[in-house]
């Protein structure tokens, strides 16, 4: 491209730039996270000073490509600094080893486990035996279940006995590093109960913003109870979920059912929930307003509903638990409501950009997530096809009047252009982060999204405003029916045959092609747009390679190995390490479970460990507890694991991981380099950062 060519794209486009702040600002956040060393307080302040220095140079300069460039370097810098900020502002204490102990702690949040067990989340820790100073902020707890279970309930301070340690490293190198999420959740332990949750003496709460959260999740609780017994089962469990935000009472065969069938984001209060809320409220006060005359003329029904609309989400985002989803969808709707006051266009790809930065900045991790992912994919790509359909006259002019069927199938054929752009533009990170794709998720989602927003969330703000008048049982009583509707789709496409097609791991920057070339497609409108399809379709077809997957997989402290076979990857046990080795094969993109993947071919199994051979004719051998002197194990071109085993490595020419070596790679990739092994180690790749141990 000729100089001359840039300048005049960069002049065409110049009213779209600022669409490209939030993409820059999490760039820099995204430089921030990479590495196995915390940038230094000197880097931070670097950072921080360049970007006071360049984003106000930029707003001076005079060439556009000039202020461009000051802006994007200035807003790196700051997401850089931001995120750095943000990971020193929500340190707290993190417990150094496993322990058994009894734990005392005030319940703010009961969830439930992929075993479908309880959790509490608790606050205002004690642990005994341990000084207040190095108790962890929070601490998450997994509940007995059966005859010692007891009926708990936020806002409730329990004591029990638990085995508790610190926040698991990931199970590969590359995975999902657990001690990240819950450094930026203030969770500095994570366990199990040996005994039952008793009732504790209430602990003095200090401060007035203490009292107001024990308040509003006693309130919640409260409100949950109600809704369940107005609305019993599952289908109360799913109106509690979306209302106030307890999902307890959701099975795990629910949940797995919805995310079958693509809907399980009709279960987390996000984006959908609060635009409909915020949408209904809209109207209805603006309607109110205006049919009445003496309010229609001292305040204009269109910015005084916005405020309303407003409030309300408020109101919804405190009842249901200011979860960082609900937050992030709050501020979107925020940001949206604010235009509308402002006399702005409500929804643009300005306002998305907006919430984006303003999310980015005080919730840098949030680039991590799913859900920031997948929400920001769908509204994006949702607002720039609706902007180009509208820049070339493809909408309906306000002088037609097209008949009642045209009507209801142009509605049809909305609801289904937009589950389908939705989808398609959520596909890659969702299939990114969980590693399955529902096949039947775009009609499932036609069906049960009108009737989430036309039938289960105006009975919900129905509900809401009877409530206190002890009028909202027939309200409740028609979300439920309607709810009933939307588990029904869910089951029916999560039972047909190949519902779900698992997904291999994206290998490095396929997922990052996919999103630049989404965003290059969506945020600029001269035909340079296209240059997008490209990136698309180079990390599609790197996807579709299958990724570098490891040949041999070895599970933190060498409790189980998984090594690539002719069936896919064979595992050494059918019971144990499970969370590991369905992460394993998940991320194979291997449909198996692990019973299945402990029978294949590729590993000879039996009490005194396992031995197979890599692909350039490597052994792997395994030494179990019975397994004899592991000198005798320990030979030429053979790779010798020594879990539990302490001591120096056999003599014998193998290349042997013992229980110290072990201990320092945490879980280890390894694959095969032309005669020889490479062998990765996921703890090691985070070992200086603030959440593995690390400092800054």
């Amino acid at each position: 491209m000729r100089r001359e060519d840039l300048v005049d794209w960069l002049l065409r486009e110049r009213r779209r730039a600022a669409l490209w702040a939030p993409v820059c600002f999490g760039f820099g956040s995204w430089v921030y996270f990479q590495g196995p060393d915390e940038p230094g307080a000197w880097a931070l302040s670097a950072a921080t000073a360049a970007a006071a220095a360049l984003i106000p140079a930029a707003f001076a300069g005079r060439a556009p490509w000039l202020r461009l460039a000051l802006m994007a370097l200035g807003l790196l810098c700051a997401g850089f600094s931001a995120a750095g900020l943000r990971a020193r502002a929500v340190a707290a204490p993190v417990l150094p080893a496993a322990t058994d102990a009894t734990v005392e702690g005030r319940i703010v949040e009961i969830t439930r486990s992929r075993t479908d067990m309880r959790r509490v989340m608790l606050e205002d820790v004690i642990i005994y035996g341990l000084a207040r100073a190095d108790t962890p902020r929070r601490v998450r707890v997994s509940l007995l279940e059966g005859d010692f279970a007891r009926d708990v309930r936020v806002g409730e301070r329990v004591a029990l006995y638990a085995r508790i340690g610190p926040p698991a490293p990931p199970v590969e190198p590359g995975g999902f590093d657990f001690r990240r999420w819950a450094w930026f959740h203030g969770v500095g332990g994570v366990g199990f109960a040996r005994g039952p949750a008793m009732p504790a003496p209430p602990a003095e709460l200090q401060g007035p913003l203490a009292r107001a959260q024990d308040w509003i999740g006693r309130a919640r609780g409260a409100i949950a109870r109600a809704i369940q017994a107005a609305v019993p089962g599952e289908r109360g469990a799913f109106a509690a979920a979306i209302l106030v935000g307890v999902r307890e009472g959701v099975t795990q065969e629910a949940l797995q059912a919805l995310r079958d069938s693509n809907l399980a984001h009709l279960l987390a209060i996000s984006g959908l929930h609060m635009g409909l809320l915020s949408a209904l409220v809209f109207a209805v006060a603006r309607m109110a307003l205006a049919l009445i005359p003496a309010a229609a003329l001292r305040v204009e029904p269109k910015k005084a509903a916005a405020a309303a609309a407003m409030a309300a989400g408020l109101v919804y985002l405190v009842l249901s638990g200011a979860s960082v989803a609900t937050q992030r969808a709050f501020l979107m709707a925020a940001v949206a409501l604010t235009a509308l006051m402002i006399d702005r266009a409500a929804i643009s790809l300005r306002a998305l950009a907006a919430a984006a930065l303003v999310i980015l900045l005080l919730r840098p991790e949030s680039l991590f997530d799913a859900g920031f992912q997948m929400s920001f994919a769908a509204t994006g790509a949702l607002i720039a096809f609706y902007e180009w359909v509208r820049e070339r006259g493809l909408t309906q002019s306000p002088e037609q009047r097209p008949g009642l069927p045209w009507r209801i199938g142009r509605i049809a054929a909305g609801v289904a252009l937009t589950s389908l752009i939705a989808g398609m533009a959520t596909a890659p990170f969702a299939a990114a982060a969980f590693n399955r794709l529902p096949l039947y998720g775009l009609p499932a989602n036609m069906i049960a999204v009108p009737v989430m927003s036309f039938w289960v969330m105006p009975a919900a703000v129905l509900a809401a405003a009877l409530a206190p008048l002890g009028a909202a049982g027939p309200a409740l009583w028609a979300m439920g029916e309607g709810i009933g509707v939307i588990l029904h789709v869910a089951r029916l496409a999560a039972q047909m045959p190949d519902a779900v097609r698992p997904v291999v791991a994206p290998p490095e920057g396929a997922l990052a092609l996919i999103a630049l070339g989404g965003l290059w497609l969506c945020l600029w409108r001269t035909r340079m747009r296209l240059g997008g399809a490209a990136a698309l379709a180079a990390g599609l077809a790197m996807w579709a390679q299958g990724g570098d997957r490891p040949e041999l997989l070895i599970a933190p402290e060498g409790q189980a190995i998984g090594l690539m076979g002719p069936e896919g990857r064979a595992v050494d046990r059918a019971r144990g390490a499970g969370y590991a080795i369905e992460t394993w094969l998940a991320r194979d993109g291997d449909g198996a479970d692990q019973k299945t993947a402990a029978a294949r071919p590729g590993l000879e199994r039996d009490k005194t460990g396992a031995r197979g051979e890599m692909s350039n004719g490597w052994r792997v051998a395994l030494a179990g507890r019975r397994a004899p002197d592991p000198a005798a194990l320990c030979a030429p071109r053979t790779l010798l694991i020594l879990p539990r085993r302490p001591g120096p490595a056999p003599e014998g020419g193998c290349l042997a991981l013992t229980d110290a070596e072990l201990a320092r790679l945490g879980a280890a990739a390894v694959r095969p380099d032309g005669d020889a092994l490479r062998i990765e180690g996921a703890l090691p790749a985070a070992r200086g950062r603030l959440w593995g141990g690390g400092g800054g």
